[in-house]
């Protein structure tokens, strides 16, 4: 079996991401404020992440390695929106996305309804107010269940520096949430 898939990148590709698909699929979502970019953010990711599989050293945090590309493909389309305007020819969009050799271990769907479920409208909105300096590694560390170690890694800045920006998006969030948590009883007056 180990020779096999050797043989075969693509097959230990997915046997690697298989464990990751929901958790990187709810933090490209959080991370886009919306269902469409993050699946877009998380093929290319996925896209980058298969190519670059040469590059990634087994047995280190395959989980840590993903968020990172997942975190810079998402900084990379963003700085490539504010260079020039979104446009699409619409005769080009295939009709099915997705290969169906490799459905996804759960859709978007799936994600959308149990967060929608499970976090408030203020909630959200507090997160997609936080800018992405803190609401990238609070995502992180909240969705990804990346240690502030894995974090710095992922984002490329020191460990104090991850400490801060937590620090600093939960306290904004505590800021912008303080009425909402006063009016349903998860703070006294």
């Amino acid at each position: 079996a180990t020779k096999n898939k050797c043989n075969d990148p693509r097959r230990e590709f997915e046997e690697l991401l298989a464990p990751h698909r929901s958790a990187l699929l709810g933090y490209a979502i959080r991370l886009t404020g919306d269902k469409t970019d993050g699946e877009d953010v998380l093929q290319e990711s996925y896209y980058r992440a298969f190519r670059g599989l040469g590059g990634f050293k087994r047995g280190t945090n395959f989980r840590a390695w993903m968020f990172r590309i997942v975190t810079n493909t998402f900084i990379s389309s963003k700085r490539k929106e504010t260079r020039s305007p979104r446009t699409i020819d619409l005769d080009s969009v295939p009709e099915t996305v997705g290969s169906p050799e490799s459905p996804p271990e759960h859709s978007a769907n799936e994600w959308c309804s149990a967060y929608t479920t499970a976090v408030s409208d203020e909630m959200k909105l507090a997160l997609d107010e936080l800018p992405d300096e803190f609401r990238i590694p609070l995502l992180l560390n909240a969705l990804g269940e990346l240690r502030y170690k894995e974090i710095a890694a992922v984002l490329k800045v020191p460990i104090g520096t991850v400490m801060s920006r937590l620090f600093r998006a939960r306290q904004r969030l505590r800021e912008s949430l303080s009425d909402y948590a006063l009016a349903h009883g998860y703070r006294a007056a």
